[in-house]
């Protein structure tokens, strides 16, 4: 601003602001502007021994602090170290906004100096007597606003926390209760001041593969996830039968997830794992739809991932612009398609590789932050990627650590190649073919908005191998053009790429090809899964997804020329960057490797070519 728009006044206040501060390190009229401050405790990482009980204080009371509030004089942070890659991506939050002060506390420190300051009630138990209900009492935790203190690690002795109200005392109230009998208490009294639902282990293993309902406690809880439950009030628990039906605790399940009096989103979003009942190799109900009759449930794979009580502290991202700033090689695609310019090659077999299980974020927190660093390293050394990858993506990161998406995006962006999809099955790791009535429309309008956000048009799904002809007639028909001029604002999702559950049976749907056209230019292409190259101890009718790489680029490289068609990778057999890597090398001139809108377009112009000659 010029200084002859200032008046005297004005000129003659700066000054003054100017000259107090040079002689007094303050000044009178411009208001003093707080430190940020950021406490950083270690439960894990550098710190040995520390129990269940210290880690689940230091976390209730993270959540409790790192709740926004307007009123706070000092913009105050807690961030805990539970494991190496918390380092990384602290130092990912402090590139982004660095003015934080720094000050790192022992456990001791950080909950008789800092947090005992903050006046919370407590709330009293005995990790070992309340092993079974510790995630009910996270849950009672957040909605008291209080510090759970376990009389086991003494923390119950701690004398700066000797005057601090007890509002809750598990030894009364949960005396000899179950999971069952604890969570319909927690539902009956406060599930209705709850808003969502997270489902924790108390530490349940099944003996073996032959008794699936069978469980005993034998480990710790991994509370990691604490932190977050408690800052936003979410009803957690667990019922290892609670998806087992004629059972007592499926019918509390059913009523709780049917109930209209919580706040609830349908269908519900239910964050942690469900890691009961293991059958064919795998948590039978994992994705929660399957659990009740009504398939309202949905899960979003977040067991254990402590912080995102600080993460989600900063803005969601709302609007698309945000990052398609980093998807320079996508806009060049979506333009090279409106100009007409990418033009369908029969002689050419086109291929689009996904890397997936991104809608777990413990994967996105470690192992795909490795493999994409793993990938920047690859394009750096070989001075250009030559074909670009997909990376699936949760869409949850847009609220939970709007920070991870940017550094995932500036990273892809970075290659000159890589672009992101949606993970199984667009808005939450679920069945949406099972889905139906508000609950389906509901997930199809969460589903459409993440593809806008996170500029991604491709959609892994899966589906139970008896399920797919359902989601054809009442699933993917939801995505295709409704409008009569062929445009529709609310579209996004153009394509879909398979994976069947369990991924040795095969589908009921007949695929004549790679892929199926539906109306509207919508493309579902055809389940095809490479879990890496070792065969041990894998499933009966699962040899073709363990293909070594000589193995699976000669049966790419056999396929029809014309074929277009999709690899969905993920690391359960020891898939890694460089398997992949190696395959590609061995694959034939004429397959050429695309990103996923590219595939898509080049499956509609073999449609239309193939409808042209009928």
């Amino acid at each position: 601003q010029p200084l002859d728009s200032f008046s005297y006044s004005e000129i003659m206040r700066i000054m003054l602001n100017i000259f107090l501060f040079i002689v007094c390190g303050t000044n009178l009229f411009l208001p003093r502007i707080e430190a940020k401050k950021m406490y950083i405790v270690d439960i894990g990482v550098d710190t040995a021994g520390v129990s269940v009980g210290e880690k689940l204080a230091v976390l209730s009371c993270q959540g409790l602090m790192n709740r926004n509030t307007d009123t706070d004089p000092e913009e105050v942070v807690v961030y805990t170290i539970r494991e190496s890659w918390d380092k990384l991506w602290l130092e990912t939050a402090l590139e982004y906004d660095p003015e934080w002060e720094m000050v790192t506390l022992s456990i001791d420190e950080y909950l008789s100096d800092v947090c005992e300051k903050e006046k919370f009630p407590k709330i009293i138990y005995s990790k070992e007597t309340h092993h079974e209900v510790i995630p009910e009492i996270i849950t009672i935790a957040g909605v008291l606003d209080a510090v759970p203190m376990d009389i086991d690690s003494g923390l119950d002795q701690m004398s700066s926390w000797m005057e601090h109200e007890v509002v809750f005392d598990a030894g009364t109230v949960f005396l000899n209760f179950t999971e069952l009998e604890a969570t319909e208490y927690i539902f009956d009294n406060f599930g209705h001041l709850t808003t969502g639902v997270a489902m924790m282990n108390p530490g349940w293993k099944q003996p073996d593969a032959s008794h699936p309902a069978q469980h005993d406690l034998v480990r710790d809880p991994n509370v990691g996830l604490a932190d977050f439950i408690i800052k936003e009030k979410i009803f957690n628990f667990f019922l290892y039968q609670g998806c087992i039906p004629l059972t007592i605790e499926h019918t509390l399940m059913r009523k709780m997830m049917t109930d209209d009096g919580t706040s609830w989103k349908k269908p519900v979003e239910v964050y942690g794992y469900n890691d009961a009942v293991n059958i064919l190799g795998g948590s039978f109900f994992e994705a929660e739809t399957t659990c009740i009759q009504e398939h309202n449930m949905g899960q979003v794979a977040s067991s254990g991932q402590n912080n995102f009580s600080f993460f989600n502290r900063k803005s969601s991202i709302q609007n698309p612009e945000e990052l398609e700033k980093y998807l320079d090689v996508l806009m060049k695609t979506r333009q090279d398609i409106a100009d007409g310019t990418l033009v369908y090659d029969p002689t050419m077999t086109y291929m689009t590789f996904i890397l997936g299980d991104g809608d777990n974020i413990a994967f996105m927190k470690g192992g795909r932050r490795r493999w994409m660093q793993e990938r920047i390293d690859y394009c750096k050394t070989t001075e250009t990627c030559k074909y670009p990858l997909a990376w699936s993506m949760s869409p949850h990161l847009l609220y939970l650590a709007p920070d991870w998406l940017h550094w995932y995006y500036s990273q892809a962006n970075a290659t000159g190649q890589d672009v992101f999809v949606l993970p199984p099955s667009g808005h939450l790791y679920a069945y949406p073919g099972m889905m139906n009535g508000s609950v389906l429309d509901s997930f199809v309008e969460s589903t459409q908005q993440d593809c806008k956000l996170l500029s991604a048009t491709g959609s892994v799904h899966w589906e139970w191998f008896y399920g797919w002809q359902q989601a054809f007639d009442r699933y993917f028909p939801e995505y295709a053009t409704s409008s009569e001029d062929g445009q529709d604002s609310n579209l996004c999702v153009r394509s879909f790429f398979g994976t069947d559950v369990p991924y040795n049976l095969p589908t009921n749907v007949i695929w004549t090809d790679h892929f199926i056209a539906l109306d509207g230019d919508v493309i579902v292409f055809k389940p095809r899964e490479w879990r890496g190259t070792n065969k041990d101890g894998i499933p009966i009718f699962a040899e073709h997804n363990y293909l070594t790489e000589e193995e699976m680029a000669a049966e790419i490289s056999g396929y029809d020329k014309g074929s277009v068609s999709h690899l969905y990778l993920t690391s359960d057999g020891g898939m890694n960057l460089q398997v992949l890597y190696t395959m590609i090398d061995m694959l034939e001139d004429h397959v050429k490797v695309v990103n996923h809108e590219e595939l898509t377009e080049m499956a509609r112009q073999k449609t239309r070519l193939s409808n042209h000659k009928r």
